[in-house]
């Protein structure tokens, strides 16, 4: 019978090592020399190496990482996740023989990434649900698990494992910036500002903080909390604090009244100024006649038709000094006479046509009994005080024109 200390057996013993050393040697070389080819964009080169690794260590859990990095940055995404699954079953069966720190859960949290990138999220959610069972102290699993079952609409399922991120870093600003993403999504408001506030104290700088905080408040309306957030996010002054800080402009921005249309579609020329009647339209000519006229106005925002059509949002009336314009606003200069005409307060109809965001008012002028009636037709102010179709209030300082403001609103 043959014995350990055969020297037979103790070549074969040696010979087994060597072939695996040198196996493992070239391994790591070709790992190494595709490092370099990532390092330098040449991506597909660099998995076609990563690849030829694995030939000579099937156990090197680094090759198939790397090889799955290398195939994600050319958008091959399907052989991205064989290489992370690859890795994945070799750390399963304890096998690795990377000499990296990269463990189990890390590669499970990549693989989910991938899966996301290839819009398939359910399979990302369940690859972060696992890692986070292989290792529940894995801070960014349940951060990202968080992040994605957000914008997969569900907030309410998000907001555990974003509060697991927080206790797990709670001097992460990221943390709870998440949470105070899911806290809105859900209505929970006061909660939100709490923590992306709290963010912003973690995390210097931190725009996209900053800009849910003003965005909040530019749906509550608070214009003046909204505008402290648009000055700190130009006061950091990035590509990116910069946009979201116009991003919060437009938030708070009100629909004015741009102008009057002076063009035929306005039968009642606000141009004309102190007039007798019949020179806006002849049948005025006959005492106690009634003539429905119009003046077409301009909103610088797609309005609700609803809101525009509705008369009682409306509201016609003889300027009385600063009211639109500070020099010559007010009606027929302050000269009242007896022959002017009164005019209807609400209109008799609107129109509104959402292509041009062009409201037409109509409204009835009368003549008195005499044939004599005069109007100022620069000084009739028209107001409308109702909402576009965000469902936003007209901007207080220029829902009002007149006709020495038909250029624009005052």
């Amino acid at each position: 019978m043959s014995s350990i200390f055969d020297s037979s057996n103790l070549s074969s013993i040696f010979s087994a090592i060597d072939t695996t050393s040198i196996r493992s040697q070239v391994a790591s070389s070709l790992i190494s020399n595709a490092i370099n080819l990532m390092q330098n964009k040449k991506y597909a080169q660099a998995a076609s190496a990563f690849k030829a690794a694995t030939a000579y260590d099937g156990n090197n859990t680094d090759a198939y990482n790397y090889m799955a990095q290398a195939y994600t940055n050319v958008g091959d995404y399907q052989s991205a996740i064989n290489a992370y699954k690859q890795s994945i079953q070799i750390f399963t069966a304890q096998k690795s023989t990377a000499t990296s720190s990269t463990t189990k859960d890390q590669v499970q949290v990549d693989l989910a990434n991938v899966y996301a990138q290839a819009s398939r999220p359910v399979d990302a959610i369940n690859e972060l649900k696992a890692a986070i069972a292989t290792n529940p102290q894995n801070t960014v699993a349940p951060y990202t698990l968080g992040l994605l079952l957000n914008q997969q609409g569900q907030p309410q399922a998000a907001e555990p494992y974003l509060r697991t991120a927080v206790k797990l870093s709670p001097n992460d600003g990221n943390a709870y910036y998440g949470l105070g993403m899911s806290l809105e999504a859900q209505g929970k408001t006061s909660d939100a500002v709490d923590a992306l506030q709290t963010a912003t104290v973690l995390k210097s700088n931190f725009s996209a903080a900053i800009y849910e905080i003003g965005n909040i408040f530019a749906k509550d309306g608070q214009s003046s909390v909204v505008n402290d957030q648009i000055a700190t996010l130009q006061g950091i002054n990035t590509d990116e604090s910069n946009a979201d800080a116009a991003l919060l402009q437009i938030a708070i921005q009100q629909p004015k009244i741009k102008s009057i249309d002076t063009t035929s579609k306005s039968s009642f020329n606000t141009l004309m100024g102190y007039v007798p009647l019949l020179a806006i339209d002849g049948s005025l000519v006959t005492p106690n006649a009634s003539k429905e006229v119009s003046v077409s106005f301009v909103f610088d925002s797609n309005m609700d038709p609803a809101s525009v059509n509705n008369v009682s949002n409306w509201n016609i009336r003889k300027a009385q000094g600063t009211l639109i314009n500070a020099s010559t606003g007010l009606y027929d200069s302050g000269a009242y006479r007896s022959t002017d005409t009164s005019i209807p307060p609400i209109p008799s109809r609107v129109s509104y046509d959402p292509t041009t965001n062009e409201a037409s008012v109509f409204f009835n002028i009368s003549q008195n009994s005499s044939g004599t009636g005069t109007i100022d037709t620069s000084g009739i102010i028209f107001s409308f005080n109702g909402k576009d179709i965000n469902g936003k209030t007209m901007d207080p300082t220029a829902n009002s024109i007149d006709g020495h403001s038909s250029d624009t609103a005052f």
